[in-house]
């Protein structure tokens, strides 16, 4: 279905499509506010609550398995939700969050503090910027988009679970909407715990769901 529209799809009658769901794994255990990637920080005891309500949310949408990063939060996370779903779960190191280099266990108030002319060229770009030895978010982009090609086409017609993080998802958004721009991700904010949906109709991508309150119906 490349270079054609979702109307032309839905015109000549679109299969079902590929169902990926996405969430972040947390609350984390963040008392300090600080930056973070691999191997990440523990879920904290909320964290754990509402992922195992969220758990219950997702019984009955057809998920086949369970992708996440290796990392803490995201492993733990995957496991819980695996387990009472009774479904396979897959840790995928390029699903990590972004690697924020000498900015790692840095709260934002440091930053400034310490790298006011690096923190300027961020605000100036936000997508294409990396920290000293860290990735910018095209970088992550480079890594975990062909893994989220794979688990979409791996799933046609049917469902999966993405618990991913800020710079994933957004990948995973713009897998969707190739015309959303890495830099406007914080236009758009994926919540600890709840669920956003993507729906896949060959290539062509519809945002079914955000931070919703309940699973949409199958079908």
């Amino acid at each position: 279905m490349t270079a054609v529209g979702l109307l032309a799809t839905f015109l000549e009658g679109a299969p079902a499509p590929a169902r990926l769901f996405l969430t972040r794994a947390g609350p984390v255990e963040n008392a300090g506010g600080v930056l973070y990637s691999h191997p990440g920080l523990p879920l904290a005891a909320a964290g754990r609550e509402k992922l195992a309500r969220l758990a219950a949310e997702l019984r009955g949408t057809g998920i086949e398995r369970v992708y996440a990063a290796d990392s803490r939060a995201e492993a733990e996370a995957a496991k819980l939700i695996a387990d009472l779903l009774q479904v396979e779960y897959r840790l995928e190191p390029a699903l990590r969050e972004r690697f924020w280099g000498a900015w790692e266990g840095l709260t934002f108030a440091e930053v400034r503090r310490r790298w006011p002319r690096e923190l300027a060229a961020w605000q100036r770009d936000e997508a294409g910027f990396a920290p000293p030895g860290g990735e910018s978010l095209r970088d992550v982009e480079g890594r975990s988009l062909p893994i989220l090609r794979q688990i979409r086409d791996r799933h046609a017609g049917k469902a999966a679970l993405l618990i991913g993080n800020c710079a994933v998802n957004r990948v995973a958004l713009r897998l969707a909407w190739p015309f959303f721009s890495l830099a406007e991700g914080l236009r758009l904010e994926f919540n600890y715990a709840e669920l956003s949906e993507l729906r896949f109709y060959g290539d062509q991508g519809v945002l079914a769901r955000l931070n919703g309150a309940a699973v949409l119906e199958s079908g």
